[in-house]
């Protein structure tokens, strides 16, 4: 008996170790970033049944018949964007275009919807006035006064005839009640999940989230930005308190990109083709140049990280850039210091209070890096500041979904306008303007701060790839 449980415990231990051998060789081909690998390689070697454990969970997946089905399905959807006022001539937003792999359109108008109420009274006045289509995604949406508000709007148009779609990326058991979803469905409003790789527990989706935030209006108007739909975004959450954040109200033919965008992961999550509908451009409007982007992780360039290293190369005179999140790629860091050391005004703002600690404190680690080669950082005092905006010099704005960090670059589905105008540019500027007015400018390194802070944040900078 003794020799036969020697044997069994040999053949448990060398299956066991066999596991763990192809969980840390599939973590290896199947990771976003090396430091993933590191992390899923050790944690299997050092915890092996454990270990293994979670990685066939959490970290294994088919990501690359996801890349490669996703990507051939966005191809089919873009090569049918419309040609209509499509620039003709030379843009400072070709390098951008290139990266969206869609055109610089021209006649196109924004307009800045700054905070949440000013926001959340746009969108639901344009979902309101839809006679059509409505195109809706968030990543977030919350059961309270909020939710209810866009529930009882979407419900309200379907019953009137218009076709509404809504996306939302919500977690199973953490999401939306069912009695909530039933309303909307019942009413006729077709509800959906963005999907990702395949996986053992393919609904608990940590990475390869879609992070996006859109309402088209009968390809006419859209409305994109930062904020998602809770109380939280007017500042009514006492955990976090007061909150800045911008959204933008878009006409013009880039509406038509950016139904196409919907119309790709709408495509991606049901089978169900929109691209008849969303491939409608609005006639022109205005005097802006824009292109939509919308990096993705099935794509082979990470298209959020070349956004802001184009962003760097494209300025001349000033680089401002509003994030919530500074956790920057070490090609994008490098891009936004070169930048500062050409010359270029570059100021990142940050908030100075945290809504995920471990996030805030690996922020704090970057400070220096930029600092050093004569950028600046500036932290938002009177609320903590969301919004996604850039401005180059004074004539290229953007607003969007993309933070500046390491997921919003490789791991989620982002989306940001790029605008080309004076006009755009100085309303970006007021308004960043008075946010530096508000914000007190790091001058302080990391070895100064006291010493739990700096542990703290360089502990932190470690998780950098998965924050």
């Amino acid at each position: 008996m003794a020799d036969f449980l020697t044997v069994t415990n040999a053949a448990i231990a060398a299956v066991l170790a066999a596991l763990a051998l192809v969980a840390s060789y599939r973590a290896v081909l199947t990771s976003r970033t090396p430091q993933g690998a590191i992390g899923w390689i050790l944690l299997i070697l050092l915890v092996p049944v454990l270990g293994t454990l979670l990685y066939l969970v959490f970290g294994h997946a088919d990501y690359k018949s996801f890349e490669r089905e996703r990507r051939k399905s966005d191809e089919d959807m873009f090569d049918m964007a419309s040609d209509q006022s499509v620039a003709h001539s030379a843009s400072r937003l070709d390098t951008f275009a290139r990266i969206a792999r869609l055109p610089v359109t021209e006649g196109n108008d924004m307009s800045l919807l700054i905070d949440g109420h000013a926001t959340y009274d746009a969108v639901l006045d344009g979902i309101r006035s839809a006679r059509r289509t409505l195109f809706v995604q968030f990543y977030t949406i919350k059961d309270d006064d909020i939710g209810r508000a866009l529930r009882d709007a979407l419900i309200d148009r379907a019953e009137a005839g218009v076709s509404v779609w809504l996306l939302h990326d919500e977690l199973p058991f953490f999401g939306l009640p069912r009695r909530f979803k039933q309303k909307l469905q019942q009413a006729g409003v077709r509800l959906a999940r963005p999907q990702g790789p395949k996986r053992l527990l393919g609904p608990f989706q940590f990475n390869y989230r879609n992070h996006r935030k859109l309402v088209v209006v009968d390809n006419a108007a859209a409305y994109t930005g930062g904020l998602n739909v809770s109380k939280t975004y007017v500042g009514r959450n006492p955990s976090i308190g007061p909150w800045r954040d911008t959204f933008a109200r878009v006409t013009g033919p880039v509406v038509a990109q950016l139904a196409l965008h919907f119309s790709s992961d709408w495509m991606w999550a049901t089978g169900e083709d929109l691209s008849d509908i969303a491939s409608v451009a609005p006639d022109p409007c205005g005097p802006l140049r824009a292109v939509a982007l919308a990096p993705s992780p099935a794509e082979d360039i990470a298209a959020g990280n070349l956004y802001f290293i184009a962003l760097a190369h494209a300025a001349r005179q000033r680089l401002w850039i509003s994030t919530p999140y500074f956790v920057p790629d070490r090609d994008v860091l490098t891009a936004l210091r070169f930048a500062a050391l050409r010359g270029v005004d570059v100021k990142v703002l940050v908030p100075g209070r945290a809504d995920h600690y471990i996030t805030y404190f690996a922020t704090m680690a970057y400070f220096d890096d930029l600092r050093s080669a004569g950028g600046e950082v500036w932290t938002y005092d009177p609320a903590f500041i969301h919004q996604k905006v850039a401005l180059v010099d004074d004539d290229i704005a953007s607003v969007g979904s993309i933070n500046l960090d390491i997921r919003s670059g490789l791991l989620n589905f982002e989306l940001t306008v790029l605008f080309e105008g004076a006009s755009v540019a100085e309303a970006v500027g007021d308004m960043l303007t008075t946010d530096f007015g508000n914000a007190t400018r790091v001058d302080i390194d990391l070895a100064d701060r006291n010493i739990v802070t700096g542990i703290l944040a360089r502990v932190a900078r470690l998780f950098a790839p998965v924050l």
